[in-house]
């Protein structure tokens, strides 16, 4: 994963970073990830893709790759 000001590479797909969470917010009590409150915030940011880096998660949307009309 490569960071540059609000685009991050990932598996070659270029994503728009919306937002940066840390993950402490999103945890149960056991230390999981509460994936279904972490897919509401996502939502809520009209995200479309969460990747971790650190202790972080990268709320992002998807760039489509430009399309040539002729």
């Amino acid at each position: 994963m490569s960071l540059y000001s609000n685009i991050v590479y990932s598996n070659n797909i270029a994503y728009e970073i919306l937002r940066i969470a840390s993950i402490e917010l999103f945890l149960n009590k056991d230390r999981s990830v509460n994936k279904h409150v972490l897919g509401l915030y996502v939502h809520e940011c009209n995200g479309d893709h969460v990747l971790q880096k650190e202790n972080k998660f990268l709320i992002c949307r998807s760039i489509e790759e430009a399309q040539i009309i002729i």
